[in-house]
């Protein structure tokens, strides 16, 4: 099958996109653009299909955010202003002007009732929909830009981070602020609650992971260090594994508790990633980043996994094995370890098939395709309409493709030595007795043939081959234990 009829074709664009967003409801995504455009989409494996196109913003829409039910997209902007829109319409229906005394960095739906925004200068604002959209409350706890928010239901809590390096926390029904850590000495860029509500995530610009426990957030009481560069996005997938996007352009998938690194879900070709968001159905994750492109990046088989490992296998067949040895490949090529796809025998687990990377090398949307030269074309179509944003250019909002990043730096590998006998020469049975890689599980050759064969262990499963599988993943990951128990780098080298 072809790699694009498995996944949604890229959506791209003329220029960068700052944000999107999955409907909580149906096959909708929605994209920003720094021109301040807002696109709507309907997503399939079949093709994508553009419902609206829109300008609600004079400057770049810095960020965007479904409501509850579907029915209504939120828009925050450089320009101060956010505003609702109708998602079956697309027609307005609120908009605040001047809604913040600077740009507005982000806006997040609460509930029903309320939406939070916060602006490039520290302040936050609760919004009671209700109400004329009038302020509810307004903090300044902050002395540099918000960089994300998240809000923690059960708690009524809302989370945000800062540049100012500080985690501050929210009670939506209260006007004082629950509580505001410790400086972090380095800037906060993303945030989500993990663990069933216990863990706070925060990913912060050196690459760290910084992890609170909720309730005692002075400070974090664990970090987890590995990426080369900042953490600008974190993505919850469950309560124990999240998917992170860094400067470096690459998505890695990260368990909690114990820390690891899982897999890579995705890669921007060491372009910034901007955002990663999962849909509503579990299925996909889609995510942006300077090269003007949304992809989708498959995620469904982290929750298709089944009950147990039996199950797992027969409902998934090889494609379980598929994937871990996808996300192998994609870690040893990202190491260096090899510089394209050869048959590898990982440690002796594989049948010696070649190892397949789950994405394509470059998605992109084929320029023949009809629907997507339209939307490669759809910015450029504002100047020949006469709508511009005139001296409200976002030049300064608009990044740049050709900043330098972190080169991947490679290990060294020597080739696997074929196994000899006593005079030199090659052993060609060393694995006749099994020819799936699993070698023999027979007793040495010294022995009677018949006691041998009373004493050999059956076949492995498909359960057991999987379980093998990912536990040379996880060697091919972080091969030394005692580092990983020591909090050192899990993947310094990706």
């Amino acid at each position: 099958m072809d790699d694009n009829a498995e996944r949604p074709k890229s959506l791209k664009f003329k220029e960068p996109v700052i944000d999107v967003a999955f409907s909580p409801t149906s096959d909708l995504v929605a994209s920003s653009l720094i021109t301040g455009h807002v696109f709507i989409h309907q997503y399939s494996l079949t093709g994508n299909t553009r419902q609206h196109r829109l300008k609600p913003h004079r400057k770049s829409c810095r960020s965007l955010c479904f409501g509850g039910d579907g029915l209504s997209l939120y828009t925050a902007s450089k320009d101060k202003s956010w505003q609702s829109l109708d998602v079956t319409t697309g027609a307005e229906l609120t908009r605040v002007e001047e809604a913040h005394d600077k740009a507005i960095n982000i806006v997040k739906y609460v509930n029903e009732q309320i939406i939070a925004t916060g602006d490039e200068s520290g302040g936050v604002k609760l919004w009671d929909i209700r109400q004329n959209n009038k302020p509810a409350f307004t903090f300044k706890e902050h002395v540099d830009y918000i960089s994300d928010m998240v809000f923690n239901t059960d708690k009524r809590h809302l989370l945000a981070t800062s540049g100012d390096g500080c985690l501050s926390v929210y009670d939506v029904r209260k006007s004082k602020p629950f509580h505001v850590s410790e400086n972090q000495d380095d800037e906060l860029l993303s945030v989500a609650i993990m663990r069933g509500g216990k863990k706070v995530v925060v990913g912060e610009t050196d690459g760290v992971l910084g992890i609170f426990t909720y309730g005692q957030f002075d400070d974090v009481t664990d970090r987890f260090p590995g990426h080369p560069q900042s953490i600008d996005s974190i993505c919850k997938l469950t309560e124990d594994l999240c998917v992170t996007g860094s400067s470096d352009g690459l998505l890695r998938i990260v368990q909690l508790f114990p820390h690891k690194l899982v897999g890579v879900a995705g890669d921007h070709k060491s372009l910034p990633v901007e955002k990663v968001v999962l849909s509503y159905d579990q299925q996909w994750l889609a995510s942006c980043s300077h090269d003007h492109t949304v992809h989708f990046w498959d995620i469904g088989y982290i929750f298709n996994d089944g009950a147990s490992d039996e199950d797992e296998d027969v409902d998934a067949g090889v494609n379980g094995e598929e994937q871990l040895d996808a996300q192998a490949m994609a870690i040893q090529v990202s190491k260096g370890i090899v510089d394209d796809e050869p048959e590898i025998d990982i440690d002796g687990l594989s049948d010696g098939s070649e190892l397949r990377a789950r994405s394509d090398p470059e998605p992109g949307v084929d320029s023949s395709d009809e629907e997507d030269e339209d939307e490669v074309d759809i910015v450029d179509s504002d100047s020949d309409s006469g709508e511009s944003d005139g001296p409200d250019s976002d030049d300064d909002d608009k990044p740049t493709l050709d900043q330098p990043t972190k080169p991947l730096v490679p290990k060294s590998t020597s080739a696997k030595e074929e196994p000899t006998d006593a005079n030199g020469s090659k052993n060609d049975n060393e694995d006749a007795s099994d020819s799936d890689g699993w070698g023999s599980w027979g007793d040495s050759d010294d022995e009677d043939n018949d006691s041998a064969a009373k004493r050999r262990k059956p076949k492995p499963t498909k359960a057991e081959k999987l379980k093998a599988k990912r536990a040379a993943l996880a060697e091919l990951v972080n091969p030394d234990k005692k580092k990983r128990a020591s909090g050192a780098s899990f993947f310094a080298d990706l």
